[in-house]
């Protein structure tokens, strides 16, 4: 018995499942093949397989059919779906019910190997079974000693060497950019470049043009060439963040240059290829949108196909000190000022404030600390977080954590007398989240 990953593979043209078997057994996994779906509901019920590779089209069974039949014997199967050009919406069905990934024919098989590799190290990472090269509460670029960001440095080690697009969930200010950054800096693509497009900063008329580019004279001031962020990224990744702000008529394009991987420019005759792996960012709850049909559902399964959430500082415990000791030894080293401490009421305030702004409001409270205070020791007026009574036993965690939030508003607005634009900075989030809670708040 080996102790080899086990990997399914269901193709019924030979000369394919002789190929991609090859590849991957020369891979070191442990492959198994099928040329039909009854071959393959044969091996499913003799054994378990960490990942299965499943055309679409097969001569008795379809890919999905299989599928459910892995769904309903509970398996834990990745499941990465192959199809011919024409059944992409199929494949997109199959991501609904369950698949990880698609690959459509025709398809390099390094892609293949770094598809399935790439899940078979995050089934690792999250089964604590991934050694890190530099394990600890400092990691990739970020700090936190917690349960939920020790899973996450694992699974950005998991994730850096694959192909796959990736969506960075998490509420603003927990640093999903610098996940971003961490995953180009852990990966292949690290000598590459790393392009950045914040998609709520662009407006709707210049979208098209920003992301792929235009040609001399495609319209009135367009007197040169100019490469969009999908080219200016070739060789390396293009970080979408805020990608729910994309606006509905466009996505349908940015799919296509996802999936085909060639964009063409405005006023351009013919398409150009790029080498792009796409990471996106969203602090809203996309598959919400989709229901909602404000966001396309095909893009968000061709999106979310390594989902990483990142958690909110809420959610991660003494990682609220770790940070804080790391921002004030940052704060004072770069004013040039002798090193401070929190006092242990300034602690136990931080440990006490739910921190609607997560570590950017974190980092924030602790700069204008260091900014307000003379002395070596700061005390918790210095930090300026607000003094409120605690929730009821009766009350709901959700109405504690909005009251908190109002309340931590309602001192920034008056701190800044009304002024939204420093109130949103003191805050750490950005002015539209901060006019969309007191919309929101007005409402209710």
């Amino acid at each position: 018995m080996t102790n080899l990953p086990a990997v399914l593979l269901v193709d019924d043209e030979p000369l394919i499942r002789i190929a991609l078997g090859d590849a991957l057994e020369e891979a070191g996994l442990d492959v198994a093949t099928a040329a039909s779906g009854a071959e393959a509901l044969a091996l499913i019920s003799r054994r378990h397989f960490e990942v299965a590779v499943l055309d679409l089209r097969l001569p008795d069974l379809s890919g999905i059919e299989l599928l459910r039949e892995l769904g309903r014997r509970g398996a834990s199967t990745d499941v990465v779906m192959i199809t011919a050009h024409g059944d992409v919406p199929a494949a997109v069905e199959a991501m609904k019910l369950g698949a990880r990934d698609f690959l459509t024919k025709p398809f390099e098989t390094t892609l293949l190997l770094e598809t399935v590799n790439g899940y078979l190290r995050v089934r690792q990472a999250r089964a604590g079974s991934l050694t890190l090269s530099s394990p600890g509460p400092v990691c990739c670029g970020m700090v936190g000693d917690s349960p939920p960001m020790q899973e996450l440095f694992r699974v950005i080690r998991a994730v850096a060497d694959g192909a796959s697009t990736i969506l960075i969930t998490g509420e603003t200010g927990t640093g999903k950019e610098l996940v971003a950054n961490a995953i180009h800096a852990s990966g292949p693509r690290a000598q590459g470049p790393l392009v950045k497009l914040n998609c709520a900063s662009i407006p709707e008329a210049l979208f098209e043009s920003e992301l792929y580019g235009t040609e001399r004279g495609a319209f009135t001031g367009a007197d040169r060439q100019r490469r969009g962020h999908f080219e200016l990224s070739h060789g390396g990744i293009l970080f979408l963040d805020e990608i729910d702000e994309i606006p509905m008529a466009l996505q349908a394009k940015l799919l296509r240059a996802i999936q085909e991987k060639e964009v063409q420019r405005l006023g351009a005759a013919g398409p150009v290829r790029v080498d792009v792996r796409v990471v996106a960012a969203s602090k809203v709850d996309l598959l919400r949108r989709v229901a909602e049909g404000r966001f396309r559902e095909d893009l968000y399964y061709r999106l979310a196909v390594l989902p990483i959430r990142v958690a909110p500082l809420r959610e991660r415990g003494e990682d609220v000190q770790l940070l804080a000791d790391h921002f004030l030894r940052r704060e004072t080293q770069d004013a040039g000022k002798p090193e401070k401490m929190l006092t242990g009421a300034a602690r136990n305030a931080l440990k006490g404030h739910q921190w609607p702004g997560n570590v950017r409001e974190l980092a924030n409270v602790v700069a204008r600390a260091v900014a307000m205070t003379t002395a070596h020791a700061i005390e918790p007026v210095a930090l300026g977080l607000p003094i409120g009574a605690p929730a009821s036993a009766n009350g709901s965690l959700s109405d504690s954590l909005q009251a908190e939030e109002d309340r931590r508003i309602d001192a920034a607005l008056a701190q800044t007398g009304g002024r939204k634009a420093e109130a949103a900075d003191l805050l750490g989030i950005s002015r539209k989240t901060l006019w969309e809670k007191l919309k929101r708040r007005e409402q209710r």
